[in-house]
């Protein structure tokens, strides 16, 4: 099995853009492509949950419809679990569902109960086995007093957990999830964080790759996450390695000055997760992100005045997700 059991590597995707749609516009009909991505590659672990965040039109929903079967690339490839999406499409579609919460995908008209039959026998379920897994899928979301309900009298946050709920027959290996909170109240969308968190992947193993635009949902939620910026990867890491969570804490540190030696001391200390520094004059200031283990910060004072550097100030920062976000798709950072 490889190391990784999502494999995307160099993924790019354009559409077709039409230019010149009236008479004034010169070059009428011609046809551009729009890079939707360029180049995009990530591994996602087995049992891993994996976020994937950016402004709208980075590029999230793409990555999510290539890796579930529904779009083809221009270039690129998807390997799940060892298989090639390109050579094996049928086979890995066995194992990934694109959990799909947009309301417009199921019949109003009908119950929730139908509306799971018709899509358990979609995909290939029947009979008692079709019974046993809707009880199933609907008790893991907590709709099963609501099966025999229309879907058109449904919340939001109750369409939300049947796409869940209608994503699970199959017991698929990789689910995907796409803004899976998206219109819900606090309290349901708390409910959906923590079933996703601590049954699907705490309790099941499944592994889950989830997109969305609340920065702090993906930060509270993912083991690591991809950062998006215009079709490309900005960054990838934990939330502690991209400077914000519940394991990290950052320090701003002016000292006398810096050099190499310094650097190289600093970064061996071990729970440093990341260290930048920026000299002014006779002055150097350091921001490091460390693990939270209070040894972690005495450590990293020794290392830095082991020399006899100064230490001017130091002080706590606090970094909200939406910071580090910013940061990470500014035009500064490319």
């Amino acid at each position: 099995m490889p190391a990784d059991y999502l494999e995307v590597d160099q993924l790019t995707k354009t559409f077709p853009t039409a230019v010149g749609l009236f008479p004034w516009v010169r070059n009428i009909g011609r046809i551009e492509r729009r890079v939707a991505l360029d180049d995009v590659s990530f591994g996602v672990r087995g049992g891993e949950l994996f976020g994937v965040v950016g402004a709208n039109g980075a590029g999230k929903s793409t990555i999510l419809r290539i890796v579930a079967g529904l779009v083809v690339p221009d270039r690129g490839t998807v390997r799940v679990d060892g298989i090639d999406a390109r050579t094996a499409p049928l086979a890995v579609r066995r194992k990934v569902v694109l959990c799909c919460t947009d309301d417009r995908s199921f019949y109003y008209r009908l119950t929730a109960r139908r509306n799971l039959e018709y899509f358990g026998t979609m995909a290939g379920l029947d009979g008692a086995r079709l019974r046993g897994r809707i009880a199933e899928v609907v008790r893991l979301v907590d709709l099963t007093d609501d099966l025999d309900r229309r879907f058109d009298a449904f919340s939001s946050g109750m369409k939300q957990r049947l796409g869940i709920a209608r994503g699970l027959l199959g017991d698929p290996e990789l689910l995907i999830l796409d803004e899976p909170t998206r219109a819900v109240d606090p309290v349901h969308a708390a409910s959906i964080r923590g079933f996703v968190r601590n049954e699907l992947v705490g309790r099941r193993g499944k592994t889950v790759v989830l997109a969305t635009n609340l920065l702090e949902e993906a930060w509270e939620l993912c083991d690591r996450i991809a950062v998006l910026r215009r079709g490309r990867v900005a960054a990838i890491g934990s939330p502690a390695a991209l400077g914000v969570g519940p394991d990290a804490v950052r320090y701003a540190i002016t000292i006398d000055g810096a050099d190499d030696a310094l650097l190289a001391r600093t970064r061996a200390v071990p729970g440093v997760i990341d260290l930048a520094i920026d000299a002014d004059g006779a002055c150097a200031h350091l921001r490091v992100v460390l693990d939270s283990e209070p040894r972690t910060l005495t450590e990293l004072l020794r290392a830095v005045s082991a020399n006899g550097i100064c230490v001017r100030s130091i002080r706590p920062e606090e970094r909200r997700p939406a910071d580090v976000f910013a940061d990470l798709i500014s035009e500064r950072s490319q």
